[in-house]
């Protein structure tokens, strides 16, 4: 009797605090979870209390949350509204040679390309020397990834177009597979590929290739127009700098000017060159909204080595934008380096280590600094389907605003979620942290397998 009231009065107490802990205990306690490593932090940012700790002071690996650090540090930098401007020149020779200097811009598009045409052809020029590209001012990615074609792989460099990925289309009546954007740079080979009519998907197989001058990608087994639904058909290229420059003489040639000799790739000085055009990109804001919302590998790759030359007038290096970040952890969290390893921006390393202490020290900066920022930087939970398991209540969404950012690493059962839930009718917010790992993995662990329902216990502790 003394156990039951002792038990009761400790659930109360709990709950008067506006936080019931029983539920997240109960679900870590449950059999699926015995082979699970997990540390979880809920943070009362009103009041500044944690309301629940468990493991926090233990190392894990972050996977993609480590994007919320280089986004940090980024936005402590460089202003969110800063553009990439990639300059072009022309030499003063009659025969005219194009040169192009590299700023690590993300993303170049076929539209700036159409205007870079457009611009040469009103110049009366239909007919180049040559191109020199130079990109010594970013240091391009090694490929680790081998013949994997996986468009979460995608590497960055000085000159990045599409992100560096084309994506496969499905003809299934045609029996044919067409490459967007469309490139001489990539070829198919489809020999002994299935296409199917019905509606179930193919899950074909895909390797890549670098050939001399172009990507080859080997295709095998089944595929169906279902496919293009998924990311499997979204594929890396192998050598960002040589698609770009392919991609470039595509264009120039649809518009009738030709390239006479091989494009250049080396340093060039701008003395006795006139500046012919600037593309110039979307505001860094747009990228930090795709890099975290889409988990963009490349995004982050990209910006870190951008981060690098901004803050320390170095090169565009892994190096120097790892050492950027290392500084804001100490100098804005509070963070010691030595206590926690950052190998990357993106969160692909399984190097990287973090506590959820860290993790939260984070969130409350960014609520603090940055909070109108957290719709996009974060995912409203509300809008996808992701999170759908988290609809507790029908007034569920009326009365809660749950904004998160994931990190997977399947392959390691690495499943994370890091983010802040809103009450609406109190105007309570709360940070919270969700790290979990397998012990012993055996089969992939997708995105949200163990994270989300430690999510949902924790939102139950909270709609009492």
């Amino acid at each position: 009797m003394l156990k039951c009231f002792l038990l009761v009065f400790v659930i109360l107490s709990q709950s008067i605090a506006g936080f019931s802990s029983e539920f997240i205990e109960k679900k870590l306690d449950s059999k699926r979870y015995k082979n699970v490593r997990a540390g979880v932090v809920l943070y009362d940012l009103s009041d500044g209390k944690i309301l629940y700790s468990r493991m926090a002071d233990e190392l894990f690996i972050p996977a993609s949350l480590t994007k919320l650090l280089l986004t940090g540090a980024i936005l402590e930098n460089i202003s969110s509204k800063y553009r990439f401007k990639t300059q072009i020149y022309l030499d003063k020779e009659k025969f005219k040679t194009l040169y192009i200097k590299g700023a690590g811009d993300p993303n170049h598009t076929r539209e700036q390309f159409e205007y870079l045409a457009k611009r040469l052809k009103k110049k009366k020029l239909f007919k180049l020397k040559s191109i020199v590209f130079d990109g010594s001012l970013i240091e391009s990615d090694e490929n680790y990834y081998g013949n994997s074609s996986r468009y979460y792989y995608a590497l960055s460099g000085a000159f990045n177009f599409n992100y560096n990925q084309v994506k496969l289309k499905v003809d299934s009546d045609l029996k044919k597979l067409r490459v967007d954007p469309q490139t001489s740079f990539i070829s198919l080979d489809t020999d002994s590929l299935r296409f199917l009519n019905s509606d179930k998907r193919g899950f074909p197989k895909i390797s890549l290739y670098s050939l001399p001058n172009k990507d080859k990608f080997i295709i095998r087994g089944k595929v169906s127009k279902q496919d293009e639904n998924y990311t499997n058909l979204n594929l890396r290229i192998s050598r960002p700098h040589l698609f770009y420059s392919t991609l470039l003489k595509d264009v120039l040639l649809d518009h009738g000017i030709t390239v006479e000799n091989s494009v250049r790739f080396e340093f060039f000085s701008t003395k006795k060159k006139k500046r012919f055009i600037t593309l110039t990109s979307a505001p860094l804001h747009d990228y930090l909204r795709v890099m975290n919302q889409d988990s963009s590998n490349m995004i982050a790759s990209s910006l870190l080595k951008f981060l690098g030359i901004r803050a320390t007038e170095a090169s565009g290096s892994l190096d120097a934008g790892l050492g950027v970040i290392k500084t804001f952890l100490k100098n804005k969290l509070s963070i010691k380096p030595d206590t926690l390893q950052i190998q990357d921006g993106s969160g692909l390393s399984a190097k990287n280590q973090i506590t959820g202490r860290q993790l939260l020290n984070y969130l409350i900066y960014f609520h603090k600094k940055h909070a109108k920022k957290m719709a996009d930087y974060f995912v409203d939970a509300n809008q996808s389907s992701d999170y759908e398991s988290l609809q507790l209540k029908e007034n569920f969404q009326e009365r809660y605003h749950v904004y998160v950012k994931s990190g997977t690493l399947a392959n390691l059962g690495v499943n994370n979620l890091a983010g802040y839930i809103i009450d609406k009718n109190t105007n309570d917010h709360f940070g919270f942290v969700i790290l979990t790992q397998l012990k012993r993995y055996k089969k992939p662990a997708y995105k949200g397998t163990f994270s989300n329902p430690i999510l949902k216990a924790m939102m139950i502790g909270l709609n009492l």
